[in-house]
């Protein structure tokens, strides 16, 4: 598509306003300046008569024909892509837009006062509707980069009508500022183009900026750590404590689908504590030693009405706990040890799961006080291949999680995810170790978190991710071979990132003793744990 450059000069302030707004609502100049050039040309030049010039007529007497006005002949000339207006010729045909339309009254640009800088924007726009811009900007007596900057002025408005002061602390950096702030890392040149800042690298410790259209105050809700840090189970919170660097605590629940049952649990003592607190709610606990599986999700019915009230017992125990506002709903939903009924039992495909965590999700969202909760999807787990279903023949966990995704978009909000190795080798942490067989393009290691968060659709990719399990494999052994170091310093690198989403934790499993992963007797693994603490690995 042919396009043609089209410039204007802004004042410094207004630039920088103009830029930071454009990377605040994610659009682009060229967008902008379409828009609000179509918008403005409207119709004009629809209405148009094609004249033939005689030899003794000329654009100016066209224009004075026609327009009563032979100043006017620009937006002929414009009108019809003619550079020379004085070398029209006999014979000629041109077409006249609007004719016998009197002008608008001319409006008078806001002038830049003399001596001020100026910023020059520059933007290509589609070649006809430029012609068509040119031609009636000529057509109401007005430039064509005045009525840009009318039309820069106008689309920018008085934005930002709220800001806030930030006061760059060390270790700061835009990405981590615009998160912050934001949410969103990828926006930091809001920040960077209000302040005037080219070069994202540049800020330093003590630099005061601005803030615009902050979505958060900049402080972290009681409740949630800024730290990656964390256990899985209550009872180790002492290693993170005396290390000064509070982390995340997961506490699971078994709740049943009582829609009558209204009790809660109290997590406010580590709410209180300066803990982030994560509860993962279940219907119950399976025991597959005794060929028990009662399912982490209850057994759907025909009508649904099983998952209803399973939505409805999840509803009560938030409304009726204290010290957490992080809900996850159920675990592992394409492994066959949590689907009601086991291996032999009624698969959980993301249609199933999706259809009962939104239920829990309306219900949830619409208890008083939890408006603003997160309601968290279910960790998937990494290699289990049993979880088959149209599309998904092969059983791909990631798959399954970008299906899954697919269906509660909009309603969701932050992602669970599960990643482990095979083995206490730390160089496992980091290595690609392809599947076998049609599994070949899946990660049998630690990074499978990333082809986990690969799936995730560009839409969603603003929510919070939350590991709450990892481990290798194998239960812990008495050997301090810095795995937990190596995990952390994984994490940390992915989060450096702007372009990635957000990782908030990676907790440890486990400390409770309920299964062969416990670690609260292993000092050599709590002293791996220690020495990743004196790191201050943070998201926030």
């Amino acid at each position: 598509m042919p396009t043609k450059r089209a410039s204007v000069d802004l004042e410094p302030t207004l630039a920088r306003r103009f830029k930071a707004r454009l990377a605040y609502v994610g659009t682009s100049m060229t967008a902008v300046f379409a828009g609000q050039i179509s918008q403005w040309v409207g119709t004009w030049g629809s209405n148009f008569v094609t004249h033939t010039l005689q030899p003794d007529e000329d654009l100016r007497s066209l224009s004075q024909q026609y327009y009563g006005d032979a100043e006017l002949y620009l937006a002929i000339a414009y009108f019809n892509d003619i550079a020379y207006p004085e070398l029209v010729q006999p014979g000629q045909q041109v077409r006249v837009p609007e004719p016998g339309a009197p002008p608008a009254a001319a409006v008078h640009p806001t002038a830049i006062s003399a001596g001020v800088s100026k910023i020059t924007v520059s933007v290509d726009v589609d070649d006809q509707l430029y012609r068509r811009f040119k031609a009636r900007a000529a057509f109401e007596g007005v430039t064509v980069t005045s009525r840009l900057y009318d039309l820069v002025m106008q689309w920018t408005g008085d934005w930002p009508s709220r800001t806030m002061m930030y006061l760059v602390k060390s270790g700061d950096s835009l990405t981590t500022i615009a998160f912050r702030f934001y949410n969103d890392s990828t926006k930091h040149w809001v920040i960077a183009h209000l302040n005037g800042i080219s070069n994202p690298a540049s800020i330093a410790a003590g630099q005061q900026l601005i803030i615009p259209e902050p979505l958060t105050t900049g402080q972290l809700p009681i409740g949630e750590s800024p730290y990656l840090v964390g256990i899985h189970d209550r009872g180790g919170e002492s290693l993170m404590a005396d290390k000064g660097r509070k982390g995340w605590v997961l506490a699971t629940e078994a709740i049943g689908r009582n829609p009558y049952d209204y009790n809660g649990m109290s997590y406010a003592d580590l709410e209180s504590a300066g803990y982030g607190v994560l509860v993962r709610l279940n219907h119950a606990y399976g025991n597959p030693d005794q060929s028990s599986f009662p399912g982490t999700i209850p057994e759907r019915d025909a009508t649904g009405q099983s998952y209803q009230e399973f939505a409805v017992r999840c509803g009560n125990f938030v409304e009726h706990s204290s010290g957490c506002h992080i809900w996850i709903i159920a675990n592992e939903m394409n492994h066959p040890n949590e689907w009601p009924g086991g291996p032999n039992g009624q698969m959980l495909t993301p249609m199933l799961y999706a259809d009962c965590f939104q239920r829990c999700y309306a219900e949830i969202h619409k208890r008083a006080g939890h408006k603003n909760d997160q309601v968290v999807l279910g960790a998937i787990a990494p290699w289990p291949n049993k979880a088959t279903y149209p599309g998904n023949e092969r059983g791909d966990w990631v798959k399954y999680l970008g299906d899954l995704l697919a269906l509660v978009r909009g309603a969701c909000d932050g992602i669970a995810l599960h990643t482990y190795t095979h083995g206490s080798d730390p160089a496992k942490i980091t290595a690609f170790a392809p599947m076998d067989g049609p599994y070949a393009d899946r990660n049998f290691e630690f990074r499978a978190y990333r082809q986990f968060l690969e799936a995730v659709p560009a839409s969603m990719r603003n929510l919070p991710v939350y590991i709450t399990e990892t481990d290798q494999n194998d239960p812990w052994a008495h050997s301090n071979t810095g795995w937990v170091q190596a995990a952390y310093a994984e994490i940390d690198r992915w989060n450096q990132d702007p372009t990635h989403q957000k990782i908030r934790c990676l907790l440890l499993y486990r400390w409770l003793p309920h299964d062969q992963w416990s670690f609260a007797g292993i000092q050599e693994v709590k002293d791996d744990f220690r020495a990743a603490l004196d790191h201050d690995y943070r998201w926030w």
